[in-house]
């Protein structure tokens, strides 16, 4: 199958990682495999408890510019707060282009997000988000692989691909993604969010 053999062509070197207090047991930092550290995250040993982890990609950039979108925090919070109810004790990672508009907008109001370092580059960021079990999208390609290297449930706003990207839905979008009534267009900002 294709999805097995572009799986192993995602191999992530975690010196970003290292510094987590984590039980490795024979696992160094040249051998650990993605597999086993997600399954620690998800799965902490005792006294820890486990965590749901949901990974959140905030693009901003080039859509802001060069296509006039932005990505509502409103929907954001809607797609967070799907998974508060789902999960009881869940946490998100957040990696964007701008990590100071998601710090403003969601960091520094909830106790339950946290920001990859703005040292991270992009390949750091994509190796942590996947790290998560479910994920929370916005627009891109980058975004579109972050939610398939992490499996689970993904959130994406119904927003994209944009008429200007010339993309077709059907292609664009696996069957596997969940659409909120919600979007990004400020006709639908502040509407129900159903699945």
């Amino acid at each position: 199958m294709i999805s097995i053999q572009i799986r192993k062509q995602f191999l992530f070197f975690f010196s970003a990682v290292w510094d987590i207090p984590l039980n490795l047991s024979n696992y160094t930092k040249e051998n650990v495999t993605h597999r086993y550290l997600k399954s620690l995250l998800t799965n902490p040993p005792a006294p820890l408890i486990p965590i749901t982890w949901i990974a959140i990609h905030i693009r901003r950039g080039d859509f802001l510019t060069f296509f006039n979108i932005d990505t509502s925090v409103d929907y954001l919070n809607l797609a967070m707060n799907h998974y508060r109810r789902k999960y009881i004790n869940c946490r998100f990672l957040i990696a964007s282009d701008d990590k100071d508009y998601a710090k403003e907008n969601l960091g520094n109001k909830n106790s339950d997000v946290f920001i990859t370092p703005k040292s991270f580059f992009s390949g750091d960021d994509l190796a942590s988000l996947a790290l998560c079990e479910h994920t929370i999208v916005t627009a891109g390609s980058y975004g579109w692989w972050a939610a398939w290297l992490v499996g689970g449930n993904v959130v994406h706003d119904i927003n994209y691909p944009v008429p200007k990207q010339k993309c077709i839905r059907e292609h664009y979008f696996p069957p596997w993604f969940l659409f909120p009534q919600n979007s990004s267009s400020p006709k639908n900002v502040g509407t129900s969010f159903q699945f």
